[in-house]
């Protein structure tokens, strides 16, 4: 219960900024480009400390680095809300892909470890937590946003809220969760710090020999860049939908609607996970990965440009489908394969470091997204001025029409090739798992 309430927290956190892109955006006079590297501040910082993650969560009690993690990420959120200009909210968002990649690792390998024999609808429970925190800061940041709470603007008062929040979930788990392993196995009862810093290196070292013989044969992390920019370039959807006309309100549902139905569909995938993986062993996992991204292409194609009543409706249909159909990677495939599952192919003590591992080689260039998303609707597609929702309309539809061509770019590109990707792992799972 403790490790969900703190991935609830971590996507809290997470999807905070993009709520309040408007908001941010007036209040900095910054353009579309400038809130894609606060963005992309963060996702690459997260990316590559998950490494230190990874070793420090191998070798001390993993509870003790997600609480570190969150009392971080609150400090920085803190930070952030007293910003005054892009560079200052730079420094503050950069600092806190820190204490984001603290967690991440370490959640994963817990779930994996409490749940050997059903790991895909574990991750799928994971997953299901997580984009519910993601709901709930869609929900009150965009709508608390255009607000004056106790006299504070209404992003820095959501700020302030989501720091406060995260100690208090830091806290809990520090006092109520337990480490699996160090409860199994005695040789992680004592960790010191000179323990620690002599096994960084060999443990580095082997992670890294890991990692590259996984993608070597498969373009595994490939699979994994392209598969994870459309969800980094995503974060401007909220703010498109305003620019299209909607309220703060549909924004704020439409994105609710989203999250909602993709936290349902992290279980569906899970469970078709492993369900695929009992009928056929070396290919279900996979071939339920290539349905669940190839459907993103004509699902994102199918979003119309336009803030009426029908298209709200419509929005809401295909954002619907969307969200339960291309949230089944992770826990149905990805999460399981790297777990170690029966016939899995990395080693149970490895788990953490590979999933750091994993998440910083991915990460650190599909973060790369929100910053050309930004980048290629000025470029490219005409936005112009600072992002903010004006009183022209249509110098706002010009402006949405830019960044709506951007995204299904940054959507529909990577996620056909990532579907031409994965098939490279029918070819090798195999024999990875008996090399294992």
């Amino acid at each position: 219960l403790c490790i969900n309430l703190a991935c609830i927290a971590e996507r809290v956190d997470e999807q905070l900024l993009p709520s309040l892109f408007r908001f941010v955006g007036h209040s900095f006079s910054a353009s579309p480009s400038q809130l894609g590297q606060l963005t992309f501040s963060r996702a690459v910082v997260q990316a590559l400390a998950s490494p230190l993650a990874g070793v420090l969560g191998h070798h001390i009690n993993r509870v003790h680095v997600i609480c570190c993690g969150a009392a971080l990420w609150g400090l920085m959120c803190l930070g952030f809300a007293t910003a005054s200009s892009v560079g200052q909210g730079l420094a503050f968002w950069a600092i806190n892909g820190i204490g984001l990649a603290l967690l991440l690792p370490a959640a994963q390998s817990i779930t994996a470890d409490y749940y050997p024999q059903h790991r895909g609808r574990a991750f799928g429970t994971l997953h299901f937590t997580g984009a519910a925190g993601a709901v709930l800061s869609t929900l009150f940041a965009t709508n608390i946003g255009g607000v004056r709470p106790l006299g504070f603007e209404g992003w820095r008062f959501a700020f302030v809220s989501v720091a406060l929040a995260s100690w208090c979930v830091g806290a809990c788990t520090f006092f109520f969760a337990v480490d699996p392993r160090r409860s199994r196995d005695p040789q992680y009862r004592c960790g010191s710090t000179q323990r620690v810093l002599g096994c960084a290196g060999p443990a580095y070292v082997r992670a890294v020999q890991i990692l590259i013989w996984l993608s070597r044969p498969a373009g595994a992390h490939a699979t994994g860049i392209v598969g994870t920019a459309p969800w980094v370039a995503l974060v401007y959807l909220t703010f498109s939908f305003q620019l299209m006309g909607m309220s703060d309100v549909q924004a704020s549902l439409l994105m609710a609607i989203f999250l909602a139905t993709n936290a349902v569909g992290g279980l569906i995938g899970g469970m078709l996970g492993d369900w695929a993986s009992r009928r056929w062993p070396n290919h279900g996992r996979i071939c339920v990965c290539q349905f669940s991204v190839g459907v993103g292409v004509p699902l994102s194609l199918g979003l119309p440009l336009s803030s009426s009543p029908g298209a709200v409706a419509m929005h809401a249909v295909v954002l619907g489908v969307m969200g339960l159909a291309i949230s089944w990677p992770a826990p149905a495939c990805n999460n399981p394969i790297f777990a170690g599952e029966a016939g899995g192919i990395v080693p149970p003590h490895m788990r953490n470091l590979i999933y750091a591992f994993d998440r910083s080689f991915e990460g650190a260039i599909a973060a790369l997204g929100a910053a050309l998303v930004g980048w290629l609707s000025q470029a490219a597609y005409g936005f112009s001025g600072a992002a903010e929702v004006g009183p022209d309309a249509l110098v706002n539809t010009a402006k949405s029409e830019s960044l709506s061509s951007a995204l299904l770019v940054f959507t529909t590109v990577p996620w056909a090739l990532c579907a031409v990707f994965y098939s490279g792992l029918h070819l090798t799972y195999l024999r990875d798992r008996r090399r294992a």
